[in-house]
C-alpha cells in the first residue's frame, strides 16, 4: 500500500499594498457626495451700543416707538401690554401699517417711492426689542418670527397691490420701493434690572 503523503497546504498571503489607496478613494468619494447641514441663523445687522440705541429711542416720538420686551419668564409684552406670540404679528403689522392714521401709532408722512408714487408712510417708526438675560433663545426666536412674518404679509400683500405678484417674485427695483414702503426698522438691547442691576 502506497501510503498518502501529508501534504502541508500553505495559506496565501493577501497582497495589502493598496488597501491604504482604496480607503483614501472611499474617503474622497464619501466627502464629494455626502451633503453637509448648515445651521441657518438669523440674518442681521447688530445694532450700535446699548447705550447709543437708548438714547435714539428717548429722542424718537413715544408713538413711532413700539417697544417689545421679554421678561424672565418668557411674557411678551408690547409697549408694557401683554401680548400671546400669536397676536404680536398682527400688532407689530398694525402698528408699521397704522392704517386708521391714529394718533397713538406712527404718523404717516408723505414719500416719493420709485414705482409707487407718492405714497403715506411710517417712514419715523422702530420697534425695539429687549429680552431679559433669563429669557429663553425659543421666545426670542418666536418674538423675531412673528415681526419678521408682520413685515413680510405687508411687503407681499403691497406687492400683489401694486405690481401683481407676490414680493418673492418682485425684481430688484419692485423689492426696493416695497422695502422703503415699509422699511425694517428694528433695534434690540438687554432689560436693565431697576437700580442699575449688573
Amino acid at each position: 500500500m502506497l501510503r498518502e503523503r501529508k501534504r502541508k497546504h500553505r495559506v496565501p498571503e493577501l497582497n495589502t499594498t493598496s488597501t491604504a489607496d482604496i480607503s483614501f478613494m472611499l474617503l474622497t468619494f464619501f466627502l464629494v457626495t455626502t451633503s453637509m447641514d448648515s445651521d441657518n441663523g438669523i440674518h442681521r445687522q447688530l445694532p450700535p451700543m446699548p447705550q447709543e440705541k437708548q438714547e435714539e429711542v428717548a429722542e424718537a416720538k413715544r408713538r413711532d416707538v413700539l417697544l417689545v420686551s421679554i421678561d424672565a419668564g418668557n411674557r411678551i409684552t408690547c409697549n408694557g401690554e401683554e401680548v400671546a406670540a400669536g397676536g404680536l404679528r398682527a400688532k407689530v403689522a398694525e402698528f408699521v401699517e397704522n392704517p386708521k392714521g391714529l394718533a397713538t401709532l406712527p404718523e404717516r408722512l408723505p414719500r416719493d417711492i420709485p414705482l409707487l408714487g407718492r405714497c403715506a408712510v411710517t417712514a419715523n417708526h422702530q420697534i425695539f426689542i429687549q429680552a431679559d438675560r433669563a429669557a429663553t433663545y425659543d421666545a426670542y426666536f418666536c418674538v423675531q418670527d412673528a415681526i419678521m412674518a408682520a413685515y413680510g404679509g405687508l411687503r407681499d400683500r403691497l406687492a400683489r397691490q401694486r405690481f401683481g405678484h407676490g414680493y418673492a417674485e418682485c425684481s430688484e427695483a419692485e423689492r426696493q420701493a416695497v422695502a422703503a414702503y415699509y422699511p425694517m426698522r428694528l433695534s434690540e438691547g438687554e432689560i436693565e434690572e431697576e437700580g442699575g442691576g449688573r
